[in-house]
Order: structure tokens, then sequence, then C-alpha cells
């Protein structure tokens, strides 16, 4: 009868380590399931001194002021705050409506990823004016990664307009569609 006890015993304790053991792997991933995108955002730079040192205004950041300065950009404001971009290949996002402190300078800006392969992405935004000029900014497609283009065709009195792009990582949750 001892025996008979014992074995059970054993046999009960062995099935709960099996289901434990069960329980605790986690599942398999789906067979073709595409790995999470990082997240684009996008700056939008004036070439205009602020009016006033409002609260509202968007933060320019160190690494943005440091490079306009090595491109002999003194004065400038940030038009938009991150704005981020829509995950998917060529779906516009609306980055920018052209107006700055209640004046409009133009057409709005959208922005969008033109392309994203072999560990590199380029984001496109366009807009500007009535002519639709474009910028594109190619950088690596991993977190951290950043950079600033001048909107070359677009010139006005001050200087050029500027697009900060910053690689983030994936969002933790997708966004819900719309």
């Amino acid at each position: 009868m001892t025996r008979l006890f014992l074995a059970s015993i054993a046999v009960v304790s062995a099935l709960a380590v099996v289901t434990y053991a069960v329980k605790a792997q986690k599942p398999t991933p789906q067979e073709g399931a595409l790995p999470k995108s990082n997240q684009v955002y996008v700056k939008i730079i004036w070439p205009t001194a602020p009016a006033t040192r409002d609260k509202d205004r968007p933060f320019v950041e160190s690494w943005i002021v440091e490079q306009l300065k090595k491109r002999g950009q003194a004065k400038f404001t940030a038009a938009t705050a991150w704005v981020p971009l829509a995950g998917k290949v060529e779906k516009s996002t609306r980055v920018w409506d052209s107006a700055l402190d209640g004046d409009r300078f133009g057409c709005s800006v959208f922005g969008e990823i033109a392309e994203r392969a072999d560990g590199r992405i380029k984001v496109r935004l366009a807009g500007w004016d009535p002519g639709g000029r474009e910028v594109i900014v190619s950088l690596t497609d991993e977190p951290g990664s950043r950079e600033i283009a001048a909107v070359e065709e677009v010139t006005w009195a001050p200087g050029l307009p500027y697009v900060a792009v910053l690689i983030g990582p994936p969002p933790e949750k997708p966004a819900a569609p719309k």
C-alpha cells in the first residue's frame, strides 16, 4: 500500500512538473510574421527667430541646433513637435499645415516612408508650395538614427527650412486602425 501511495505521488509530481514546463514555454511565432517596424518621427524647423519664448513653442533639440549652426543657419524655430509617420510604406501623414504664429507660409506638408529595405529607410516630405516641393532623407533604420536635411527647393529670405528625422523603437502597441 505504501509503495502504491509513493508511486501515485511520483506520478502526480511528474505531471505537475510537465504541466508547469509546458506553460512556461513562449508561444512559437507565427510562420511568416513580420517583425515590428521602428517608429519614424519628423520635425520641421523654420528659418526664423522665435518671436517670443512661448511655453507652447516646440523645443529644438541640441543635436539639431548644432547641425543647423554648422550649416550656417543662425535663426530658426521649430514649426512642429515630433510627428510620428504612418508605419506603412507610402502612407502619408500630414506633418504641418504651413502656419506659424498665425502666418501661413505655403501649402501643407505631408510625410511618408518612401522605402524601407536592407536596414535603410527613405523618408519623403512633400508640399511646401503649390509646386509640390519635396525633400528625401535617407538614414539607417535603427532606433537612435537621426538626420537633418535642408528643403533646398524652398527658399525664404532668412534661409532654408529644414526637416529633422529621428528613428525610435517600434511602438509598444500598434495604432488602432482608422
